[in-house]
């Protein structure tokens, strides 16, 4: 045995194997370290490689639940333009279509939210039915610059008709009063904060108004600000009083069996890692991403 080894390990445990990206595989990572629309607490450009450290910690096995199985494969980040937007979502929407050729679901890891308006562009042809957890509904207007709260009407604006959105979480007295007008206007469904406190029921039938409109593809997009601002604190935008990781958790595995096999794409977006407190958004939100990826995919038990 080596007395000199490069290690980040000091528990030398053969047989406790790490989840790890490889060539091929079903879930197709994709980093894009994008924050240049965020008007509160910038930083959610560091998230990526924050949250990749986490899930190459964690092990396959999941008492009480499936094992994942699946294989990863990390396609790395996004070339970021620093400040251009427009040539940076063309590389964004480039990079999709890669993802979704190579793998079963791809898994991109934000930035802000505003990369969700392009991660989707490659799912908009006949209909596209959209998951988000959100503590805010993201249809603002703004007279100039960028903003990250814009993302769903712009798309709603672009694909009228193709796009079906259901928001559940959204908090009060942190959104503009307009926003009701406009979801309303669009067809959105959407499921207040304040609703969930008296069950979550109205979620599940959110989702369950998703798989009725049966669209061609599903996409979930997790904004973390949706949590409340003990469990996410390095967020741009915190929530007091938001959801808990369990009705989170919850509301997932009812969407991951519910729209399965036609979930193509999950997103988490908004977390600051600079900004977090002790790493605890992101090891929360890395949690629920694999909790979300072994619903979906079965574990890839067939695999």
């Amino acid at each position: 045995m080596a007395l000199i080894t490069p290690s980040s390990r000091f528990l030398r445990d053969p047989l406790d194997k790490r989840i790890s990206p490889s060539n091929s595989g079903e879930v197709v990572v994709v980093g894009i370290p994008w924050d240049w629309s965020t008007s509160g607490r910038p930083g959610a450009r560091y998230a990526p490689s924050r949250i990749r450290d986490w899930i190459y910690k964690f092990t396959s096995h999941a008492p009480g639940s499936l094992e994942f199985k699946c294989s990863l494969v990390d396609l790395g980040d996004v070339k970021v333009a620093p400040g251009d937007y427009k040539l940076t979502s063309t590389r964004i929407v480039e990079a999709a279509k890669i993802a979704y050729n190579r793998g079963k679901i791809a898994l991109f890891l934000g930035g802000d939210h505003s990369i969700t308006r392009w991660t989707v562009e490659p799912l908009t042809g006949d209909s596209l039915g959209l998951l988000v957890l959100d503590a805010h509904y993201d249809v603002r207007s703004v007279e100039e610059g960028l903003t990250s709260g814009s993302w769903l009407w712009d798309l709603y604006l672009a694909h009228r008709g193709r796009v079906y959105a259901a928001i559940i979480g959204l908090s009060d007295f942190q959104n503009p009063s307009y926003s009701l007008e406009r979801v309303i206007e669009a067809g959105f469904k959407t499921v207040p904060r304040l609703k969930l406190f008296d069950g979550l029921e109205y979620a599940m039938e959110a989702i369950d108004w998703l798989k009725e409109i049966t669209a061609e593809n599903y996409y979930i997009s997790l904004d973390i600000d949706h949590l409340d601002i003990s469990y996410a604190p390095g967020v741009n935008s915190q929530n007091p009083l938001g959801m808990t990781p369990w009705e989170s958790i919850t509301i997932l595995r009812k969407a991951a069996e519910t729209l399965k096999p036609k979930i193509r794409g999950l997103d988490i977006v908004e977390l600051v890692p600079d900004l977090d407190v002790a790493g605890i958004t992101t090891a929360i939100a890395s949690k629920i991403l694999l909790y979300t990826l072994t619903w979906i995919l079965d574990g890839c038990s067939e695999a």
